[in-house]
């Protein structure tokens, strides 16, 4: 059964730097806010405190859940702070959204609260790109040693794997770190005819880190192989100025289009008629907006740094290439076995088919999964905390062999919560979280219950919680 329905009238706290209605929101405030919408229909009783913008109401109730907006770019900090100290005994639990510093929430909340902390993606590399000395440096300490000092054995949540591996080296975390990932919208999106000459898009907010630059560094050279290539780099951002001095310092503006702001629809469109989408970040939690390209079928190219390289399947729905050997060489093999229709037509179907295992439902699902372990262990007779371990175990039950039906109960009724029982066409397959193979026998051991194979989880089986049907 989904812990979805464990939640119903539980008050829940989210902090998070902006809400989707501010004009720099991004990724980051999709997915809370998606999870908000979600755990407010099943009767969750959420409020969102977020920073404040010109033009923003302090108050809001949209989507059945109350956005609380206080202070700016930094004075969100204290507000939250005020804000805990006032009501945080009304709360079951607070969810920390991490944007480089995190709220630093189990220094308000009451003792005994639930803290979850949200990760996106680690931020060390980019306080110097945003900063000057001494705030690059107190960046770095707050994100890090004030972070493992003050949330100590407090769960965290990562969107990748690859963001928890950082989390581990960068930061030094030794909590656990349970991985939800990013989903997508499941609306039908209106796409246009893919173009019958070479044409890349990128929708997403243009900031720095994103390091949109080497794709316009790297047209004048794709213009001669192919002189009809348009290139179409829509969003606003801190970055959007200096994007467009270089288009036109290197006399681009017939072949690179910088439309700004463009709606769901527009965006659709763009990325639908497009052979590519390129993310040349310098690190990124996850990648959502490739994946948003390869549900309209667009595959694409992406610099393997953290985030990307879980998001990209290389060679399968989009090529990942490390930083240091170039962009330009990547696009060009990239375009090139995209001239083949029957090799564009492959590179489509398993985008799509990739992007498809990814809804915003189920990651509400695997987060309330985390919710619920958290406010579990809270209360009178919750168990302690395990030892954080990051691997993953995959059980599984194919059809015809066992009873299914049977199996299936005995697993719900004893696994822990944070563990995901999934039943599809080829049989029941379970994702036993935080555990080896060695801790999985155990645990289905204590089901009753013996699986026809077992084994570690890959990364595709823990960011697809457990994997049926084809894995790509």
């Amino acid at each position: 059964m989904s812990p979805l329905g464990d939640l119903a009238g539980r008050r829940l706290l989210f902090l998070n730097w902006r809400d989707l209605s501010n004009p720099a929101a991004g990724g980051a405030e999709a997915y809370a806010e998606q999870i908000a919408q979600r755990l407010a229909d099943v009767g969750a009783l959420v409020t969102l405190v977020t920073s404040t913008y010109p033009g923003a109401q302090p108050h809001d109730w949209r989507n059945g859940y109350l956005v609380v907006r206080r202070g700016g770019r930094f004075g969100v900090y204290g507000a939250a702070r005020r804000h805990l100290r006032q009501f945080g005994r009304l709360y079951d639990a607070v969810i920390d959204f991490q944007n480089g510093i995190p709220f630093f929430a189990p220094l308000w909340a009451p003792d005994g609260t639930p803290v979850i902390c949200v990760v996106h993606h680690v931020h060390q590399a980019q306080f110097d790109m945003y900063f000057r000395w001494p705030l690059n440096h107190i960046g770095r300490f707050l994100e890090g040693t004030a972070t493992r000092r003050i949330y100590r054995d407090r769960a965290f949540v990562a969107v990748s794997p690859s963001t928890r591996a950082e989390m581990r080296r960068q930061l030094a975390l030794r909590s656990s770190v349970h991985i939800v990932p990013n989903g997508l919208s499941t609306q039908q999106e209106i796409r246009s005819p893919r173009s019958r000459h070479p044409a890349i898009a990128v929708v997403t907010r243009l900031t720095h880190h994103k390091q949109l630059s080497h794709l316009v560094a790297a047209v004048p050279e794709l213009l001669r192989r192919w002189p009809s290539l348009q290139v179409e780099i829509a969003g606003v951002g801190p970055a959007s100025s200096a994007l467009a001095d270089q288009v036109r310092a290197l006399g681009l503006e017939r072949v690179v289009t910088l439309p700004g702001r463009v709606s769901e629809q527009r965006k659709s469109e763009l990325l639908s008629s497009a052979w590519l989408t390129v993310a040349p970040s310098l690190a990124e939690g996850w990648g959502l907006t490739i994946l948003e390209a390869n549900a309209l079928g667009t595959p694409a190219v992406a610099y393997d740094v953290p985030g990307l390289r879980d998001s990209v399947r290389n060679g399968k729905t989009g090529w990942l290439v490390t930083p240091d050997t170039g962009l330009t060489a990547a696009l060009t093999c990239a375009l090139s076995e995209l001239e083949q229709p029957a090799r564009r037509r492959q590179l489509a179907e398993q985008a799509e088919a990739w992007a498809s295992r990814f809804t915003w439902q189920a990651t509400t699902e695997r987060f309330a999964r985390v919710l619920a372990s958290e406010i579990g262990r809270s209360e009178p007779g919750g168990s302690s905390r395990r030892r954080a371990i990051d691997l993953a175990t995959v059980a599984s039950w194919p059809m015809g062999g066992v009873d299914l039906d049977d199996v299936e109960r005995r697993l719900r009724k004893s696994l822990r919560v944070t563990d995901i029982v999934s039943r599809g066409e080829v049989g029941l397959t379970t994702l036993l979280t935080g555990c080896d193979e060695v801790g999985a026998s155990i645990a289905l051991q204590r089901a009753h219950v013996a699986p026809a194979t077992l084994g570690l989880a890959t990364t595709t089986q823990v960011l697809c919680g457990g994997l049926q049907g084809n894995p790509l």
